[in-house]
C-alpha cells in the first residue's frame, strides 16, 4: 500500500498523545485510526498515481541493479561505437 508523505510525521504525533487516551478506549481509537490513514492513502493514490519507473520493472522481475547497471553500460557505448 502506497503511503502519504507525511503518514510517518502523523503517526509520530498521534503516537505521542495516545497515552491521555483512557485505556478502555485506545483499542477502539486506533482501529479509527488505522482506517481514516486507509481512506487517505486510498485518496492519495487517486489524486497522484504512482509512475512506476524501468528500474521499477527490472527489480519486480527479478534482475539485480548490479546487473541493471552493466546492462545500462553496454546499452549506452553502442551509440558510442564502442562495443
Amino acid at each position: 500500500m502506497a503511503t502519504h508523505p507525511d503518514f510517518e510525521r502523523l503517526v509520530a504525533k498521534f503516537c505521542k498523545h495516545l497515552d491521555r487516551i483512557p485505556l478502555e478506549y485506545r483499542t477502539d481509537v486506533m482501529a479509527c485510526v488505522e482506517t481514516v490513514f486507509e481512506v487517505v492513502d486510498v485518496k492519495w493514490l487517486q489524486l497522484f498515481p504512482r509512475t512506476t519507473t524501468p528500474e521499477d520493472t527490472l527489480r519486480e522481475a527479478g534482475i539485480s541493479s548490479k546487473r541493471q547497471a552493466k546492462h545500462q553500460r553496454r546499452m549506452s557505448s553502442l551509440p558510442a561505437g564502442r562495443a
